[in-house]
């Protein structure tokens, strides 16, 4: 994971190997970007649009685990972590329950 800035100063700041603590955090800032997004995506839309972004999402992330070439069990976790990510941010919005768009996702 090459980076000019950092790769470029002295000393311990040069490695170009992520320690386990800045990759967490910055998936730690995808999923808290990811999460506000699609919680005030849902709160403004009505369920239609939510349905229609949700199934967006998914049919994006089979894509993407496609072109990267992810193995079946990969894909499968990415697929599964995505969303375990979209129902933890239907259960902190008060637009619709859980269930009702999760399970559309599993369907299509």
């Amino acid at each position: 994971m090459y980076n000019a800035k950092r790769d470029g100063q002295g000393g311990g700041a040069s490695s170009a190997i992520p320690s386990m603590g800045l990759i967490e955090g910055r998936i730690t800032v995808l999923e808290v970007v990811a999460m506000t997004s699609l919680g005030l995506l849902l709160k403004v839309g009505d369920k239609r649009a939510a349905q229609h972004v949700l199934s967006t999402i998914r049919k994006a992330m089979r894509a993407k685990c496609d072109d990267i070439h992810l193995g079946t069990s990969d894909a499968d976790s990415a697929i599964a972590y995505a969303q375990e990510l979209l129902d933890a941010t239907l259960d902190s919005t008060e637009f619709l329950t859980p269930k009702s768009i999760s399970d559309d996702l599993l369907i299509a």
